[in-house]
């Protein structure tokens, strides 16, 4: 079974050695990781490949794939790397069951408030910069949760925050570790996922700590 490994990683120094620790960890669970960039070493970012090629390069990836682990700690602010975060949404439009993981904790709203701050006057849910944040409990964007709700597989939150969060793989290994149950009970094999109507509680559970 092949396994898209989205994730903000690839900006890493070394972001190829994490990549085959991840491809590694994944061959142990029986899982083909597809990291981003494989494939051409001519398509790295650093290098000043062409942008359009890197993006074919990963579409044709996510394609490949039979399911997401995506890394969506939250990366140079209060959200997920917004590339790892159309990953995430183009593997909902194509169908593919997504898991992932985050190795900060908390709420989307309690990093805007620690950020920005709350304004003067108004609302909980209004910050200085005179914008509202989402008061949905999520760990992010609520399109984000959403989508990996509706997708039945577990969203991984750290308890802590990672010391180093882009190389710290435990989390990563515990992602892997569901999904590979998820796999055996055959619940990765079923046909393209569907959302249910609002208010429906689904039987997976969401793993924090």
């Amino acid at each position: 079974m092949k396994l898209y490994l989205a994730g903000p990683e690839v900006f890493l120094d070394d972001a190829r050695e994490i990549g085959r620790r991840k491809v590694a960890l994944c061959a142990r669970l029986g899982f083909d990781g597809l990291f981003p960039l494989d494939g051409d070493p001519t398509l790295d970012a650093a290098a000043g490949a062409h942008a359009r090629a890197i993006f074919e390069a990963n579409l044709a990836l996510m394609r490949a794939c039979d399911a997401v682990l995506a890394n969506l700690t939250p990366f140079r602010g209060i959200s997920a790397d917004p590339g790892t975060a159309f990953e995430v949404g183009y593997a909902f439009a194509l169908g593919k069951p997504v898991a992932a993981y985050s190795n900060l904790p908390g709420e989307l709203k309690h990093r805007a408030h620690g950020a920005i701050g709350p304004a003067a006057q108004g609302p909980a849910s209004l910050m200085a910069d005179g914008l509202h944040v989402e008061d949905f409990g999520h760990f992010d964007n609520l399109m984000l949760a959403e989508a990996l709700e509706a997708s039945g597989l577990p969203v991984i939150q750290a308890a802590g925050a990672a010391a180093d969060p882009f190389r710290d793989l435990a989390l990563f290994e515990r992602a892997l570790a569901a999904l590979a149950d998820a796999r055996d009970a055959g619940r990765l094999a079923r046909p393209p996922f569907h959302l249910e109507p609002a208010g429906h509680t689904r039987g997976e559970e969401t793993f924090h700590g």
